[in-house]
């Protein structure tokens, strides 16, 4: 799996400035297969395979629930817009997702150490079944923002 890399600015370290940090991925494209997302700092060359500790840089993982192939007629899995304001029925289910990671230990670690970035590097990670195979069901994560949050 290719992984998505990018830079993230990190808040001042000042002490007690936040109680909570979160990484806010936003548009994520959950058509295909469930997978894993493994998240680490500063740590461009980490794989599957790279140790989860703190050492090496992880900061944590969430899931996405894989909507799989489409079964339905033509056009089924096409992600629609409500036809009008007063639309009152649910999202199309393939509508892009948000998922958030509380990253606060590891922002208060990299602000502490006095990093103003940091190097995100986020891993795919599909489980091997009838339904995915890990080479070739994901190539690699689509998201559309990623974002920073802290809380006072």
């Amino acid at each position: 799996m290719t992984p998505v890399e990018f830079d993230l600015e990190m808040p001042p370290a000042v002490e007690g400035s936040f109680h909570r940090a979160d990484i806010t991925f936003y548009g994520i494209d959950h058509g295909g297969p469930s997978f894993r997302v493994h998240v680490f700092f500063n740590a461009p060359g980490a794989t599957v395979e790279t140790p989860r500790t703190p050492d090496e840089g992880y900061v944590g993982s969430f899931s996405v629930f894989g909507h799989g192939d489409c079964f339905g007629d033509e056009g089924h899995c096409d992600v629609r817009d409500p036809v009008t304001a007063f639309d009152r029925r649910p999202p199309h289910q393939l509508v892009p997702t948000t998922r958030v990671l509380v990253a606060t230990e590891a922002v208060h670690q990299y602000t502490a150490a006095g990093h103003r970035s940091v190097h995100v590097t986020a891993i795919t990670e599909v489980r091997p079944s009838a339904l995915a195979d890990a080479d070739s069901a994901v190539g690699e994560l689509s998201v559309n923002q990623v974002a920073l949050h802290t809380y006072s």
